[in-house]
């Protein structure tokens, strides 16, 4: 897995815990970077970058 920057994790901490449920049982980073494993909210988002990435050369190509 790659590995996660502070600024990064602080961005996912607000995007995904701050409306998840069961927030209260992830009491440290290392919790929360498992649930958002075990959820595959972290390869979606590395997916999602790619992808904009790739778009963007191609239109940058033309």
């Amino acid at each position: 897995m790659k590995v996660i920057e502070t600024d990064q994790t602080t961005r996912n901490l607000l995007m995904y815990c701050y409306t998840c449920e069961d927030a209260a049982f992830c009491t440290t980073e290392e919790a929360c970077k498992a649930c958002w494993a075990e959820q595959g909210l972290l390869d979606n988002e590395e997916n999602q970058g790619t992808e904009e990435t790739q778009q963007f050369l191609r239109m940058m190509h033309v």
